[in-house]
């Protein structure tokens, strides 16, 4: 058996599903080994990145990674965008680059890059298999640094001369056939924490993408409901509380972030305890911090992440799951009845923010505006989609604002966000990717005019690909005479007159629809998602006004 098809085997043995990229000489052993494997569903996508972001979404609607294959040198930089962005946010991918052969590394061959070197900053783990003895270690490796601790892409050169050698075939136990390898907290730390909990008059819960990827879900419900803790969510946490629920907050911030609701910012703001669970602490999600005064106990998986932003009052290190546990358990043996009589009065104010928040924002979201207010097209679409079998994805700039704090979602992962790098483009590849995740499902994702125009060759992939989703994009360009900044020359060059997205994306084979009155949205919209439910990519372009996406204003003095 030759090295590329023990890698393929052992890949398939951990459960992977779904591969995507593009060819070359170098890859070509590897790649038609997965190829030829019926149990993963292969992409082919027009430039590498848009490769990535396909396994990206795939990763962040499943929790599970997809494989990323190009081929070397200039072909594995290209990948680099998409790559960047499962790193800031923490995301399995497992990137196959082809590489030079194993006795010629170092020797400025055609294509040779400084593979490790490149990569390792940006990645769990990078490595080059330079002999086919390494190759299970390799990959057992790769697949424990993907599933255990804080997630996070890993990368492999895969050498040409490598790939063909011949190798014993060894048994294994893929890293997928074990349980999960989890980690609790301090039991001291524990207890401690549910008596800081339980003594507070206003408790604060913060959570991040963390407890989506530990799957923590019911335990945050249950714990956030025996002891009446309202919960706000990052962006890219959103969905991993039920934003329906009567202690919900929406989108918060430690304290306040860019796109935090009023409730969130509000309780945030006059809590004596705050508890974040798997939070980065981002620039964004920080616009106004907490009091000095107020308690901090943070709890995340990564102990880097422990008192990196400020030193907290309590830190716990684990995984979200089995801590929300532990605390539920605590809570248990420490809850009375004067514990709880506080519940009726905290559920009661943060039912009188949301409705403020409501109320604030009505005009936005019924507004008649022409052009076409984005908040309006957020919530016609918020009441179109049935959300129990919808995934929604936004993209990078102003689009993921007037998208993310109106469209409420009740299912963990029904709606997939994405912050700390932010490479415009990225929500078509992550789109399919999620639609590869969930083919029973819509798929949706809204973007802006200049971030589309980054990745729009890939519409023909989810054509080619039979990965149907539909596109909303938010165009909210505007002529030279009336934006550009300061220069109107860089309006000019910026602007002109835009692309004719509807012309392109016929020729590459979707449904195009355009709307610039918000009467014909909801038509215009049930059109299209009818066009997606029938197998087919629809793209409806939306004229829409520039507007501040951070609502702070309507309710701040």
């Amino acid at each position: 058996m030759q090295v590329a098809e023990l890698m393929a085997n052992y890949i398939v043995s951990e459960g992977v599903t779904l591969a995507a990229g593009m060819s070359g000489q170098q890859i070509g052993p590897f790649l038609d080994q997965i190829a030829n494997r019926e149990e993963i569903e292969l992409m082919y996508t027009r430039q590498e990145r848009v490769a990535f972001d396909i396994c990206d979404g795939f990763a962040r609607a499943t929790g599970r990674p997809a494989v990323a294959f190009t081929d070397s040198g200039p072909a594995a930089a290209n990948l680099m965008c998409g790559l960047v962005n499962s790193w800031g946010d923490s995301v399995p991918v497992l990137f196959i680059a082809g590489h030079n052969n194993a006795t010629e590394i170092s020797s400025r061959q055609t294509k040779e890059i400084p593979f490790v070197e490149i990569f390792s900053p940006v990645s769990k783990w990078a490595t080059v298999i330079t002999h086919p003895s390494q190759t299970i270690d390799t990959l057992r490796r790769a697949f424990m640094h993907m599933s255990t601790g804080r997630q996070g892409p890993v990368v492999i050169g895969m050498p040409f001369d490598v790939a063909k050698m011949d190798v014993e075939t060894p048994s294994w136990v893929p890293i997928s056939a074990q349980k999960r390898i989890r980690s609790g907290g301090d039991p001291e730390s524990i207890k401690s924490a549910v008596e800081m909990m339980v003594a507070a008059k206003n408790p604060y819960v913060y959570v991040g993408a963390g407890v989506l990827f530990s799957e923590a879900s019911d335990e945050l419900i249950k714990l956030s409901e025996m002891l009446t803790l309202p919960v706000a969510t990052t962006l890219n946490g959103k969905s991993a509380f039920p934003e329906e629920h009567p202690l919900s907050l929406g989108i918060g911030g430690f304290a306040q972030a860019s796109y935090s609701s009023l409730p969130a910012t509000k309780i945030a703001n006059s809590a004596d305890l705050i508890v974040t669970i798997g939070c980065g602490f981002k620039r964004h999600a920080t616009l106004v911090r907490p009091s000095k005064d107020v308690t901090h106990i943070q709890i995340d998986v990564d102990p880097k992440e422990l008192n990196r932003d400020s030193v907290a009052d309590l830190a716990i290190l684990g995984d979200s799951k089995i801590i929300l546990t532990q605390l539920i358990v605590e809570a248990k043996s420490q809850l009375s009845e004067t514990n709880i009589e506080s519940a009726a009065i905290r559920t009661s104010v943060v039912q009188g923010y949301k409705d403020d928040w409501a109320k604030v924002c009505e005009p936005l979201l019924k507004s008649e505006e022409i052009p076409i207010n984005p908040f309006r097209v957020t919530a016609t679409l918020s009441n179109l989609l049935d959300k129990e079998n919808s995934i929604l994805l936004h993209d990078a700039g102003t689009v993921r604002g007037t998208t993310s704090q109106h469209y409420s979602v009740s299912k963990a992962r029904s709606f997939i966000g994405f912050g700390v790098a932010s490479a415009m483009g990225w929500s078509l590849g992550a789109g399919m990717g999620a639609k590869k995740a969930h083919p029973e499902k819509l798929v949706v994702i809204v973007v802006g005019e200049e971030a589309f125009n980054e990745t729009a060759m890939d519409v023909e992939t989810s054509v080619r690909n039979s990965a149907p989703i539909l596109i909303i994009i938010k165009n909210n360009r505007k002529f030279i005479d009336t934006d550009g900044g300061k220069s109107s020359r860089l309006a000019r060059v910026r602007f002109g007159t835009g692309v004719d997205i509807g012309s392109l994306c016929s020729a590459l084979g979707a449904k195009t629809y355009e709307v610039s009155d918000p009467g014909d949205l909801e038509k215009t919209l049930k059109s299209a998602i009818s066009t997606v439910n029938k197998g087919r990519t629809a793209v409806v372009e939306v004229k829409t006004q520039r507007v501040n996406a951070s609502l702070h204003s309507l309710w701040q003095d």
